[in-house]
């Protein structure tokens, strides 16, 4: 068996198991009775909201382009965006590869540089998670403590009393070392770096890196800080937004608001899963429940929580897929073929 095929399949099978699990004892008509009394009006905010979300993180990712000298419209980064969004819904981790062969085919925006500058995105959006784990932990401390001891309660007393814990880190790290040796021994075989596969991987890895060293060369970086800082206090919102279309939580603190974001976000890293599948059902119900809600209501607005943000995604990144062949189709990008040209030189 494949592993492409085991990356495909395993995100599905968790998905789905754990999507199983949460919705078990939950009666369908309690399910459906949240979505036919939800208020709409709140729903529609948040969509905008969510469309907003999409045309910041685009004009972020414009900037980092612009770097690297190239320039495709806001539109057309908009619908390569959106185009990703939607292949992350169907396989986990491959929005990011899409939405740059989106851009390479529509505007002649090489492939390994548009990822070079989504992984300096990344590493942003990482330091970004731990601003929001540590306010997270200032506004409710108490409660996030309750979430992890609900949570890791049922695993660490038989790792802590067998011993398996502290064997499980030695092995991790032993493996980690070694690893780190078997890539440094290769590195300094000169055989091995005069090798073609080798020297086309090394091509790709520094228009990689120079994608994400573009994250230096931006033109306007206080302006990348205000976009990216502006990105969370829109998905903040989103989620905000949708507690007051639910009598159930309109209610809540703006903390449970932040709470959500910042475990859903965790759980979308360490669990990747299509859209969030299970994993934020999953997660998101145990955060309510610190909240006051019983199990069943929790697993219902999580469940209500997740199906808005999806359907509102999933229908600008349907339009996005309508329009990218009228862009391909159109012509690309003058100043970018220019620049491409210049770098086959």
């Amino acid at each position: 068996m494949n592993s492409p095929f085991i990356r495909q399949v395993v995100p599905i099978v968790v998905a789905v198991g754990l999507l199983w699990y949460v919705l078990k004892d939950v009666p369908i008509a309690e399910l459906s009775a949240q979505f036919q009394q939800a208020n709409y009006q709140w729903l529609f905010m948040a969509g905008v909201t969510i469309a907003i979300y999409h045309l910041v993180r685009a004009s972020r990712w414009q900037l980092t382009l612009q770097a690297m000298d190239y320039t495709p419209s806001l539109f057309r980064t908009v619908i390569a965006l959106l185009a990703g969004a939607m292949a992350s819904m169907i396989i986990p981790g491959a929005g990011e590869l899409t939405r740059c062969g989106t851009l390479q085919r529509t505007d002649n925006v090489p492939i390994a540089q548009g990822l070079g500058s989504v992984v300096a995105e990344r590493v942003i959006d990482i330091l970004m998670l731990f601003i929001l784990i540590a306010l997270t932990f200032f506004l409710e401390f108490k409660r996030v403590g309750q979430f992890l001891t609900n949570l890791l309660s049922p695993l660490l007393p038989d790792a802590y009393t067998s011993g398996s814990y502290t064997l499980l880190l030695a092995g991790s790290a032993g493996i980690v070392l070694a690893g780190i040796a078997f890539i440094y021994s290769l590195v300094q075989n000169q055989a091995y770096r005069q090798h073609p596969l080798v020297q086309r991987i090394n091509g790709v890895l520094h228009n990689v890196a120079k994608g994400f060293m573009s994250i230096k060369k931006v033109k306007k970086p206080v302006l990348f800080v205000v976009l990216t800082v502006t990105s969370y206090v829109v998905a903040f919102l989103t989620t905000y937004l949708l507690f007051f279309a639910s009598s159930q939580t309109v209610s809540l603190p703006p903390s449970a608001a932040l709470t959500i974001l910042t475990v859903s976000s965790l759980g979308g890293i360490a669990v990747p899963t299509q859209g969030g599948i299970g994993t934020y059902h999953f997660l998101v119900s145990r955060v309510l429940m610190l909240y006051g809600m019983d199990e069943t209501a929790s697993v219902v607005m999580a469940t209500f929580l997740h199906a808005a943000q999806t359907a509102f995604s999933l229908l600008f990144s349907s339009l996005s897929f309508l329009i990218v062949p009228i862009l391909i189709k159109q012509k690309k990008n003058p100043a970018n073929d220019s620049l491409l040209s210049n770098q086959s030189i």
